[in-house]
């Protein structure tokens, strides 16, 4: 059997590799991916498949993620963070490198900045600065904060939100009970709901920002947070916040999830982040992947290359038209990246 791939078409007869592989990988209904390369199509039905099917691989990212720093006061069970905080060089990103990455990105058509990777952002104590270089220039861009909220004080709300560096706010929080939450997060409950109470107070007594800002609570679908999901939701959404279930996924494979997974985790076979997100560590190293947290895959370095010869340079291509072709020879978090999706 041979079916469509974006990069030509695939050999699946049992004999092939590529059968083999995509059999492991349980992905033989999803080889094709969601996109492609013009210019890669070798007759007129994959042009026509890939517009009329898939997207186009952006010559700039859509989104960029930023490690501010390195460093995290959370320990949550789904995170790999706690395992690797002390094997990868601690810092800070300099605000003169991250003015340069965020000229770089203007005019460029970014539609989303995320200022974490291995770090809380509001540890980061030059990050009202940093937002506000977003602001100048990339204005027409997102600049979302994800947080746990437990450092989320009435000092930095003003800062941030009254300010209007932010105008989208993502709050990591697992868990409706004390027990719960603390058991997944690491972090005080208390504390953590003091901040959120305060944070809702201070929206309602200012409904002209609260109407222009996106505030959204996440939380990780995991065996211990299912039971209060349904409080959870009743909760946030009744303070006007979406509520979002994040598929847990193992961090390709760099993180034991079998003691907190929900279901059998399947393997992650259509990922867009490869295609759609640039991730930037605070030495400036460009990653594969925000699961990368060891940096297994290097793409680039900001402090010699561009954004953009980054994102279009020979080896993020060959990389990304690999993933395409299910060849994950030089994509080893890719390879084993599993994830518990319906």
């Amino acid at each position: 059997m041979v079916l469509a791939c974006p990069t030509g078409w695939v050999n699946l007869h049992p004999s092939s590799e590529a059968f083999k592989h995509v059999r492991q990988r349980g992905a033989l209904l999803n080889v094709a991916r969601w996109y492609y390369y013009p210019g890669d199509e070798r007759n007129v039905l994959e042009r026509v498949r890939n517009r009329v099917f898939r997207k186009p691989v952006a010559d700039f990212p859509k989104t960029v993620l930023i490690e501010t720093q390195f460093g995290c006061n959370a320990g949550c069970v789904f995170c790999q963070y706690p395992q690797v905080k002390d094997e990868l060089p601690r810092g800070r990103m300099t605000v003169a490198t991250f003015e340069k990455i965020a000229k770089e990105c203007a005019g460029r058509g970014v539609e989303r900045f995320i200022l974490c990777l291995d770090n809380e952002p509001l540890m980061d104590q030059t990050i009202g600065e940093k937002y506000a270089i977003l602001k100048k220039h990339c204005p027409e861009s997102i600049r979302n904060l994800t947080t746990n909220a437990s450092l989320l004080t009435p000092e930095k709300i003003e800062q941030l939100i009254g300010g209007e560096l932010v105008n989208e706010i993502f709050l990591s929080i697992n868990g409706e009970s004390k027990e719960v939450y603390e058991k997944i997060m690491v972090l005080p409950f208390e504390r953590t709901m003091k901040n959120l109470d305060y944070f809702c107070k201070w929206l309602r007594e200012h409904p002209e920002i609260k109407k222009k800002l996106r505030v959204r609570v996440n939380t990780v679908k995991t065996k211990l947070v299912a039971p209060e999901v349904p409080a959870m939701t009743k909760r946030w959404e009744a303070e006007g916040f979406e509520m979002h279930i994040i598929d847990m996924d193992n961090r390709g494979d760099q993180l034991d999830m079998k003691a907190v997974a929900l279901e059998t985790m399947k393997p992650n076979t259509t990922c867009r982040r490869p295609f759609h997100t640039m991730v930037l560590t605070w030495e400036g190293q460009a990653v594969i992947c925000c699961v990368d947290y060891k940096r297994e895959v290097k793409l680039g370095n900001i402090h010699e290359q561009s954004v953009y010869e980054i994102w279009n340079g020979p080896w993020a291509t060959q990389l990304r038209k690999e993933y395409l072709a299910a060849e994950f020879k030089n994509l080893p978090t890719c390879a084993k990246c599993t994830i518990n999706s319906d």
